[in-house]
């Protein structure tokens, strides 16, 4: 039993199955709360940080998809990429280091995971799992 439980704590796979659902989660959940309140989220991207009118319903829609990709493990790395360099953007649109890390938490851990799942891929835990061809 000892050995059962042993080798079930190595389990690499299950340990990038927790964190893609966990990070896919948080990404999908933020694009839903701007979905709901576009206007407001699209008045604050073009007033507070001059992005141009309409970012707010693209940021949105990567969050949205990107976090389901990362939750089914379809396109993970694509996903990843993308989504890491949206929270890069992010941090630095809202003054970046200069304004202090403690502002920057949330993006930077995002980042940091969204990029360690680029190298990964999504493990075999994923819907694209069944096909041994796929680079997850």
């Amino acid at each position: 039993m000892i050995r059962h439980l042993n080798k079930q704590l190595y389990e690499k796979n299950l340990g990038l199955l927790l964190i893609r659902v966990g990070t896919g989660l948080v990404f999908f959940m933020h694009g839903i709360m701007k979905l709901q309140d576009i206007t407001g989220i699209n008045t604050f991207f073009t007033k507070s940080l001059g992005l141009p009118p309409g970012t707010a319903m693209l940021i949105a829609a990567i969050e949205t998809v990107g976090g389901l990709m990362l939750i089914t493990g379809v396109f993970t790395r694509v996903a990843a990429v993308v989504l890491g360099i949206e929270m890069l953007v992010a941090i630095f649109l809202t003054g970046g280091p200069a304004t202090g890390w403690q502002q920057h938490e949330l993006e930077a851990l995002l980042m940091a995971v969204s990029f360690g799942l680029v190298y990964t891929g999504s493990g075999k835990f994923s819907l694209w799992h069944w096909d041994p061809k796929i680079d997850r």
